[in-house]
């Protein structure tokens, strides 16, 4: 298969056109917001069409109002909005239904197709969602063990 990279704002009338036809769009991710769940450039996603609301723990495509093309998980559902956060962040960002462009029906993580109706992705949502408060701790430690491990790994190189 060949592969092309385009501007997302490109590729977002595309998408567009597909998701009123009703149809499925494959989306390689960029970016480390999802991360461990997605890995930039090497991970993707199939897009549908959104309709009617959405829940927590789905992850959706959703314009700014910048323009900018977000890829992000729904973390609270309120009645006017949807709160939305990168599994990679501790940002929280107020999303409308009518920004919403597509939801996420399943993704590729490398190279292993993954059904959002698995139990081992249902708790790994659960957790994501649920433990949202703990997650800015979480993301320190795993940046100092990061550090650790590198400053151990290039003394052994020297």
């Amino acid at each position: 298969m060949d592969r092309r990279t385009m501007p997302m704002e490109s590729l977002a009338e595309l998408i567009l056109l597909q998701m009123e036809k009703g149809g499925s769009a494959n989306l390689t991710v960029t970016g480390c917001s999802m991360y461990p769940m997605l890995y930039g450039r090497k991970d993707s996603v199939t897009l549908i069409p959104t309709q009617g609301k959405h829940k927590k723990g789905d992850v959706i495509l959703y314009r700014r109002k910048s323009g900018q093309y977000v890829l992000h998980r729904i973390i609270k559902v309120t009645e006017t909005e949807y709160i939305c956060s990168g599994d990679n962040q501790v940002m929280r960002e107020p999303v409308t239904q009518a920004q919403v462009v597509a939801v996420v029906d399943g993704f590729t993580h490398r190279g292993k197709p993954y059904c959002l109706q698995s139990k081992g992705y249902r708790l790994y949502t659960w957790i994501w969602v649920e433990w949202f408060p703990l997650r800015k701790y979480y993301l320190f430690v795993r940046k100092q063990a990061g550090r650790f491990y590198r400053s151990i790994f290039k003394r052994k190189h020297k």
